[in-house]
């Protein structure tokens, strides 16, 4: 599962550029195991160390719900979800 994991990871870092926990695990409401979430943060936190990744926290405006997100190197996640009037916002996250 693991390895599962950093491809689909690696996969959306071609398209759209960006992807949460939840993305990955295609759990829109955050009811999945929390040891999957545990076992995926830790695998964004190593791709983020080898500078494969930039991790930022997504910030859901609606209800203030925090999720850890995958980033290409250089997308300024943060300013791209201003610009486009997101229902989030991003900040920038250190392992």
């Amino acid at each position: 599962m693991p390895q599962d994991y950093q491809k689909a990871i690696m996969q959306r870092m071609e398209q759209p550029g960006w992807v949460t926990t939840r993305g990955i695990l295609r759990d829109p409401t955050g009811q999945a195991d929390p040891d999957d979430y545990l076992a995926l943060e830790e695998i964004m936190r190593e791709l983020a160390c080898q500078g494969q990744i930039v991790l930022w926290r997504l910030i859901v405006l609606e209800d203030g719900v925090e999720l850890l997100t995958a980033a290409r190197p250089g997308l300024e996640l943060d300013k791209d979800l201003e610009e486009r009037g997101a229902w989030a916002k991003a900040e920038r996250y250190e392992p």
